[in-house]
């Protein structure tokens, strides 16, 4: 069974919503949405909620399971690192790490983590923390909740993007992804597919270009990821994406300027997914691409940096959902009981029938030999019975001349004619010849007669022992000596 999923992507100048359907057959967008906002949006709120509004008008938002980011301006980065890799243990001594380093009291923050894999550890493990008022964050979700918009996971903009294109492509070994907003750049520093480093920076309080600026920044990762990592950072590559790439037009003096080369991101084309083309609207990847990574990550179960995660959600979550996963272990209960009823009986019916069988094996095998008292093995000891009976069957002597005496009978029977006047009144067998003994009417018919047998495929040579008239010399004896 399918399932949809809201990829819902706020800006401080921009929201973008994708409507992503997920079933076995793969993934197609069903419905997508940009909205471009007034400088003075944030402050009023007003056009903010009438996006809002024609989003979830157009998309029945209790039907879907919604992922939300928000603008990665408002969110502190800090590469630190913890003694220990349990995430129990890191979060609870995380506040007191990043206490020192906060301008506002860590009490009014939400903090989040991802951990990271890094080189020469030595016992240590390096995460990424990323911090948030908490103020801010309540804003944002209070606004989404008087549209009933309750996000299952909550992270910052252009992550999901970095996450996606560091876990399901084959990227270069050290490379930078960068988010551009109008007033915003997000820098990603990847390597050996993880998001190493997170930085944002400004690009409209200063005298320098826009491009100018991202470039600093990205020569300032670099040398933050070489000195907090400890590894020999050298990007590749640098891939870009968000709505202000095209307004800026960063690609050409970007890469002319740290001379690497420069991508675009289009998740759809890279991914590989299908999109519902709707009227009036074309599908741009610059617009679309955060919002679409926001749903391609629940698909693939993993969003990293999520600030959903409160005291008590898991709790919420169970009573949310209690009633149904309640069915559905009861349903599964009923279910195993089923299948363990089934090969309960199975291995009863398989029983009841080999015994029934051994039985009937048992009982033919006393009945056709009596004389075995002691039954062990029924199959076995029918098998050597039968092999002796086939034995006595034989005629004795050289291997090769094992005859069996029914079938010198058979010959026998069937080279002599019914219609000639034959007795034959004794049959001797040897391990060398047969003697055939008995009376007919003529000597012509005791010729014959070895004639005929010499013509049988079993027999080598026929030779007339005797042949005298008996006492009324109207019979003819004869004697036959039959050699295989």
């Amino acid at each position: 069974m399918g399932r949809k999923i809201l990829g819902l992507d706020i800006r401080t100048n921009t929201i973008s919503a994708v409507l992503l359907a997920n079933s076995i057959k793969g993934n197609v967008i069903e419905s997508y949405f940009h909205f471009s906002l007034e400088p003075n949006a944030e402050e009023n709120g007003a056009e903010k909620s009438s996006v809002l509004k024609a989003i979830t008008d157009k998309i029945n938002v209790s039907d879907v399971v919604c992922i939300a980011s928000f603008p990665a301006e408002d969110v502190s980065y800090r590469n630190i690192r913890i003694p220990f890799r349990e995430p129990k243990k890191i979060r609870q001594v995380l506040s007191f790490e990043l206490e020192p380093t906060l301008p506002s009291p860590i009490e009014d923050a939400v903090i989040d983590f991802q951990q990271l894999t890094l080189p020469k550890q030595q016992g240590q493990t390096g995460i990424i923390a990323a911090v948030i008022e908490k103020t801010k964050l309540d804003k944002y979700l209070a606004e989404l909740a008087s549209f009933r918009i309750n996000p299952q996971a909550v992270t910052i903009g252009g992550y999901s993007t970095a996450l996606c294109l560091a876990r399901l492509l084959e990227l270069p070994n050290h490379s930078v992804i960068i988010d551009v907003d109008p007033e915003w750049a997000t820098l990603f520093a990847v390597s050996a597919g993880q998001v190493q480093i997170v930085r944002s920076i400004t690009l409209s309080s200063s005298s320098k270009s826009p491009v100018r600026l991202i470039s600093r920044g990205i020569l300032q990762t670099v040398s933050a990821a070489e000195d907090m990592l400890g590894i020999d950072f050298s990007p590749e590559v640098i891939y870009l994406t968000g709505a202000g790439e095209n307004e800026l037009n960063i690609g050409r003096e970007l890469s002319d300027l740290l001379d690497l080369p420069v991508k675009k991101i289009d998740l759809v084309q890279e991914v590989g997914i299908t999109v519902t083309q709707q009227a009036g609207r074309s599908w741009i990847p610059d617009q679309m691409d955060n919002a679409l990574s926001l749903a391609v990550s629940e698909v693939h179960g993993s969003h990293g940096l999520n600030f959903s995660k409160r005291q008590f959600a898991g709790k919420k979550q169970w009573i949310a959902h209690k009633k149904d996963i309640t069915k559905t272990g009861i349903l599964a209960g009923i279910i195993l009981l089923i299948l363990l009823f089934n090969v309960s009986y199975g291995f009863y019916s398989m029983s009841k029938k080999k015994n029934d069988l051994d039985f009937q094996v048992t009982t033919i095998f006393k009945e056709t030999f009596p004389e075995v008292t002691r039954i062990v093995d029924p199959l076995q000891q029918m098998r050597v019975k039968v092999k002796e009976v086939k034995q006595q069957s034989m005629i004795p002597g050289e291997a090769e001349k094992n005859f069996r005496i029914i079938d010198i009978l058979n010959d026998i029977s069937r080279l002599l004619p019914r219609e000639r006047d034959i007795e034959l009144s004794r049959l001797v067998v040897g391990p060398e010849n047969v003697t055939l003994s008995g009376d007919t009417a003529t000597f012509n018919s005791v010729d014959d007669m070895k004639n005929r047998l010499e013509k049988g495929p079993l027999f080598k040579k026929v030779s007339i022992t005797s042949a005298n008239s008996d006492k009324t010399g109207k019979r003819i004896n004869f004697k036959l000596k039959i050699q295989f």
